[in-house]
């Protein structure tokens, strides 16, 4: 986990999870700014700090792999890669054709 977050997250970061206590030892291993929200105590927020947009993605994910009964992880890079496109398009009411037109001016 170590390895991965070291690239994927900017050093001046803060890294808001769940509790995890895996998590919480990476955090001060790379020195990132932690805040740990206790969802086991029914804690969704701490001020700014709240992890729903993740939970949101997450959920939006799983349903949306849930039609394809399990994937290869050779391809997996290429189906997040899907799913990122469509979610984005989603989010900002544009409708699907508007992909393709993309696709076709690269």
């Amino acid at each position: 986990m170590s390895a991965v977050l070291k690239v994927a997250v900017a050093d001046d970061a803060v890294l808001c999870t769940d509790g995890s206590n895996m998590l919480a030892t990476v955090a001060r291993e790379l020195d990132i700014e932690h805040h740990a929200i206790n969802i086991l105590r029914g804690e969704r927020t701490r001020g700014a700090w709240h992890i729903q947009n993740v939970n949101a993605y997450h959920g939006r994910l799983k349903g949306w792999m849930r039609r394809f009964k399990g994937i290869s992880t050779s391809y997996l890079p290429n189906y997040l890669g899907w799913f990122r496109a469509l979610d984005r398009n989603a989010q900002t009411g544009a409708k699907p054709a508007a992909l393709l037109a993309l696709a076709i001016a690269v």
